[in-house]
């Protein structure tokens, strides 16, 4: 296999991890512009709350969190299903949205911690979906 074909192997293997990388970070940035670094709780409630996202979508798509699920090979037909602009940015919108959503309420540190990690992980994986689809509806 060549240099390139590796190369672009990897990026198609990296694809999704990194654009999620960036929501969940982005997401995370924004929240300590506002609240400042966070407490061990806030901490340990936006990675529950990603935890949670995670669940969530994984009972939704398997029918249970302990049902088999099988690897299966990523079929990436372009380029452009693999960037994952929307997915990405629309999310950090939504973050930006309920960040200052509850900066200018009684929110609890916690609780926008917690929502603002779940809306990120629930958020980044159904527009990655709808992205994907329309990636290749428009082949």
């Amino acid at each position: 296999m060549s240099f390139r074909a590796r190369l672009a192997q990897t990026l198609v293997d990296e694809s999704r991890a990194y654009g999620y990388t960036l929501v969940i970070w982005g997401a995370g940035a924004m929240l300590i512009a506002e609240y400042g670094v966070p407490s061990s709780p806030a901490v340990l409630a936006y990675i529950t709350g990603s935890l949670l996202g995670f669940a969530a979508v994984t009972y939704y798509a398997f029918g249970g969190v302990l049902t088999a699920a099988e690897e299966s090979a990523r079929d990436v037909k372009t380029a452009a299903e693999m960037v994952h602009l929307a997915a990405t940015f629309c999310n950090l919108v939504v973050a930006i949205a309920l960040v200052t959503l509850f900066a200018n309420t009684p929110t609890p540190e916690i609780a926008a911690f917690g929502v603002v990690g779940f809306q990120a992980t629930v958020g980044y994986s159904v527009l990655l979906v709808a992205e994907e689809v329309l990636g290749e509806r428009l082949q």
